[in-house]
């Protein structure tokens, strides 16, 4: 773990608004779309997309996959969405097992803030989703609250 400063990011790609119970089916469909879809958003030049999430409150998320945007001034293509996650301080973990359990990745994040005695925000980043489902390491991040 460690902490790191990141500048201001965008993500532009498929948007999910739902509660937390409902992501577990409403994420597959998303992916499959942004994918179907990928040649529209802004090219990384990696094959690697993300995911960034914002907890509303009272247990709803707003979850962005997609690709990052360099430039700020791109167009958000039809029936698409951006996230914008403010430059900040983060916690930021590589997590090299299976996308299966990513959870536990964050989960360590949190855990090691706790120790730390950091107090995190409600938005997170996860850089490392490929259109073939191969298996690579994850870029996981949390914002911390300062």
């Amino acid at each position: 773990m460690e902490i790191v400063e990141l500048g201001e990011t965008v993500v532009i790609g498929i948007e999910v608004v739902a509660d937390f119970g409902l992501l577990r089916s409403a994420m597959p469909a998303a992916w499959r779309e942004l994918f179907s879809r990928q040649d529209e958003v802004p090219a990384s030049g990696t094959g690697v997309f993300v995911e960034a999430s914002n907890h509303l409150g009272d247990g709803r998320y707003r979850e962005t996959i997609g690709a990052v945007a360099v430039v700020a001034d791109v167009s958000v293509p039809d029936g698409m969405g951006m996230a914008l996650i403010p430059g900040g301080s983060f916690v930021h973990h590589r997590h090299d097992g299976s996308v299966a359990t990513i959870a536990g990745g964050f989960q360590a994040i949190y855990d090691w803030a706790a120790e730390q005695g950091l107090t995190l925000g409600n938005r997170k980043l996860d850089i490392g989703y490929t259109a073939d489902g191969g298996e690579q390491p994850h870029e996981l991040y949390v914002d911390i609250l300062i």
